[in-house]
């Protein structure tokens, strides 16, 4: 039986597709075969050519970068609806990739801080302080200049960016309109949420939140001790904690700030990172080069690795592929085998910079993630079963919620109303089977229903 028709809110699908609820790994295509669009970007940080990888054997992808690139201090970030990825050299200058050409070219020059919002727009300081953001490639000047170099920059999808300081300084936010003005907030080693809508930070004896705009946020939040690691998760709807001599994560409901688990550790936990899907949370020890991983959905410690820490490296790709530095390489273990495998290893990749891309380019669609082979992947036979996810009646809701499912690599996609009393379908599929589409929905990890066009 069918489930009734049923409208999921916008933030849950959030959470299903990149949250710390637990965001689903790649699922399998209407052949049932698992494929996944994520790859894994090389940058030489001595200087030369790019290149790429494929998942979960990390075999080199169908795709040629074209010319060098500089030697490089690190990672930008990426703008896939402009397909381009960024990273910046030592000369001050931000080199942008462009993922179908693969031609390198000087983006940004006399840059001195740069990042990437969640919309893929560049944001620059450059030597003489000010700001300026790169939308679309059209540059935009912020009035003003900042009070000193900043250690970080936070996009927010709109005009308005945050500038992190350490000392006095605190958090600067500008904006298109006025010159830039101060927040006090010990903002030098702030975490925040994707989207920059609430900062943390912690105290002697707590952690200071922020919600710009908000004047209901707490100015303290009481973890129980000092704290040592902080990260929000990739929905922002959790701020997980560790705690100087307490072993154990902790986790805050953002919007009413209970605690609401823990998780146990085998030591203190020194920082933290999510998986971007939402499903793990790395953890690095405050002794020893090893990390923990934590799986979220289960609540417990997965396993441990032997691996440094760096501000690409390690990290989670396509919600199960963990990413290490091992010696001179750079390693993939699968996080949902039963034995946590070794899926992949790049020798001698340990020194560069690396940059997971949920993208892949056209050459690369028909490669299964299974078995690594250069054949395309058979057919799919006639599908007859969706996935839903969510219905509305809000057309430019629904085509957003199926962009922002594609970019995580799921099969998303709008089945629009044949009548006007109907509703904008947000599916995954199409399945050739019943069992197929469940199949796929179980991984998921969370409620679904499955639509058959003919029952319409």
């Amino acid at each position: 039986m069918i489930p009734p028709e049923r409208h999921v809110p916008l933030l849950f699908i959030l959470a299903l597709a990149a949250c710390g609820s637990g965001g689903p790994p790649p699922i399998p295509d209407a052949a049932g075969t698992q494929v996944t669009q994520v790859t894994l970007l090389r940058w030489p940080v001595g200087g030369g050519t790019p290149a790429l990888y494929r998942f979960p054997t990390l075999a080199p992808a169908r795709w040629e970068a074209h010319g060098t690139t500089p030697a490089l201090t690190r990672v930008v970030g990426v703008d896939l609806d402009q397909g381009q990825a960024y990273a910046l050299d030592r000369a001050e200058v931000v080199y942008a990739l462009d993922l179908e050409s693969g031609r390198a070219r000087p983006f940004l020059r006399d840059v001195v801080q740069a990042a990437s919002g969640p919309d893929g727009v560049v944001y620059a300081v450059a030597t003489d302080r000010t700001l300026s953001s790169v939308a679309r490639r059209l540059p935009n000047a912020y009035p003003g200049k900042l009070p000193a170099v900043p250690v970080g920059l936070v996009g927010t999808g709109s005009d308005q960016v945050y500038a992190l300081f350490p000392g006095d300084s605190g958090l600067v936010v500008a904006t298109q309109s006025q010159a830039p003005r101060r927040l006090p907030f010990p903002a030098a080693h702030a975490v925040h949420a994707p989207w920059g809508d609430i900062f943390a930070a912690g105290t002697a004896d707590g952690v200071a939140l922020l919600e710009p705009g908000d004047r209901d946020t707490p100015p303290r939040l009481d973890v129980g001790g000092k704290p040592q690691g902080l990260a929000f998760s990739p929905s922002g709807h959790r701020l997980y904690v560790t705690v100087a001599g307490d072993a154990q994560v902790q986790s805050f409901d953002r919007y009413t700030w209970r605690r609401v688990a823990r998780w146990d550790l085998p030591g203190d936990g020194a920082a933290l990172r999510p998986d971007p899907m939402g499903r793990f949370l790395l953890v690095r020890p405050a002794d020893g080069d090893s990390i923990w991983v934590v799986d979220v959905i289960k609540g417990e410690l997965l396993a441990s690795w032997n691996t440094g820490w760096k501000d690409d490296l390690p990290t989670v790709a396509g919600g199960r592929w963990l990413l290490v530095r091992e010696g001179a390489d750079v390693v993939a273990y699968d996080l949902l085998a039963s034995d946590l495998k070794e899926s992949g290893r790049v020798k001698k990749g340990a020194a560069d910079l690396w940059q997971v891309l949920d993208w892949s380019p056209r050459t690369e669609a028909a490669v299964a993630a299974g078995p690594d082979t250069a054949a395309a992947a058979p057919a799919a036979p006639t599908a007859v079963v969706y996935v839903q996810l969510s219905s509305s009646q809000n057309p430019a809701w629904a085509e957003e919620l199926s962009s922002k499912l594609k970019r995580q690599g799921l099969p998303a996609s709008v089945i629009r109303p044949r009548k006007s009393d109907e509703f904008y379908r947000v599916v995954l599929g199409p399945y050739p089977s019943r069992e197929a589409a469940d199949s796929a929905g179980t991984r998921l990890g969370q409620p679904y229903f499955l639509y058959l066009p003919e029952d319409r």
